[in-house]
């Protein structure tokens, strides 16, 4: 029996409030982010979840805090679904660094793909250990449904790695998820192959 893992992007964060990189700085949810925890919460009642994994990041954590409430589940935490580190760009503004480094920001906003940033978590890294925690929580919930939260650029990272895209097509093929935004991935175990049923849903 196949593993359903729900892959999901956290809510927004003070940091996507204020247009800065917030990398593996710990920044808590925004109001509107918590609100989209709780809308999170509902939509996920549908579903039968058996465990619930996060990034041990607060904003990963906050965002599925009303679920894992709901479903009386306790909030697993892997570090190795954490989000990239961006090294010298942590907890910066955003347009600030477009200023600074014009090249290397229109590469990423053109790409989606985070590269050339000093000090860096390298892509592949992230995709590794993205990997690497998925399928061994998909092997020990063999038949399940479970949840993982997760981060914007390891998530996209990790579809990149399973999905077998250059992570320079990254925008091309995968496009945005919004906060919340649901991917549904069900994990053949035997054969250790995962096939992308829907990217980012709101529904």
């Amino acid at each position: 029996m196949n593993t359903r893992i729900l892959l999901i992007r956290h809510a927004q964060s003070v940091a996507n409030e204020n247009g800065m990189f917030g990398g593996i700085t710990d920044y808590p949810l925004s109001k509107s982010g918590q609100a989209q925890a709780n809308s999170l919460a509902k939509k996920l009642e549908k579903y039968e979840i058996k465990k619930i994994y996060s990034s041990p990041l607060k904003r990963a954590i906050q965002t599925i805090s009303p679920s894992a409430k709901f479903f009386n589940k306790e909030i697993l935490i892997d570090d190795n679904l954490i989000e990239m580190n961006v090294g010298t760009w942590e907890n910066q503004l955003r347009d600030e660094l477009r200023k600074k480094y014009p090249e290397t920001n229109k590469y990423i906003d053109e790409t989606e793909y985070y590269t050339g940033m000093e000090g860096q978590e390298d892509t592949a890294h992230v995709a590794d250990r993205m990997f690497k925690a998925v399928t061994k929580i998909a092997k020990e919930n063999k038949g399940k449904t479970i949840v993982i939260v997760s981060h914007y650029v390891a998530i996209n990272a990790f579809l990149c790695k399973i999905m077998n895209i250059p992570f320079e097509q990254t925008k091309l093929k995968i496009g945005g998820i919004k906060n919340t935004g649901i991917t549904e991935i069900e994990c053949d175990i035997e054969n250790n192959i995962f096939s992308v049923i829907k990217i980012g849903s709101m529904d």
